[in-house]
This record gives C-alpha cells, structure tokens and sequence, in this order.
C-alpha cells in the first residue's frame, strides 16, 4: 500500500517542479495554458491509484493454516493386508 502513495506523490513532485519549471520560462500564454492542463491531467492520473488504494477494504491478515495432525497407526484406523 505504501509503495503506491511514494509514486503517487513522487509523481506529484515532479510534475509539478517541472510545470513551474516550464510556466516560469515560456513567453506565450497559450504554451502556459497548454503545460498547466497538462499537468493537471498527470496529476489527476496519479490520483487514481491512491484512492484505490484508500477506497478498498483492507483484507484481514490471514490465520495461520494448522493441518490434522496425523493419526498414531493402530489408533482406530482399519489397514487392509492383502
């Protein structure tokens, strides 16, 4: 579960250093405009796995499997001798 969210705000952190990176250096309003939609869109991606994440049931841990023990020979079994 953890692992999901390091991406998950990993890739935040990147697209958003890179967002402002590119804002802060293009000259035309339409480049900006086109890099913050952009952006969101990756950011809103990354957004889904985290509420799957959340949003799923945690399972609960699993019982330990414990088989029969095995019956001493003799102690109510029936052998067949051919």
């Amino acid at each position: 579960m953890s692992e999901e969210i390091l991406a998950a705000v990993l890739i935040f952190a990147i697209v958003m250093v890179a967002a402002c990176f590119v804002v802060r250096h293009l000259k035309k309003t339409a480049g900006r405009i086109a890099v913050v939609i952009g952006a969101l869109a990756l950011l809103v991606g990354a957004l889904v796995p985290v509420i799957k994440v959340l949003v799923e049931p945690q399972s609960p841990p699993a019982g330990q499997v414990v088989a029969p023990a095995v019956p001493p020979a003799g102690a109510g079994t029936t052998e067949v001798t051919r």
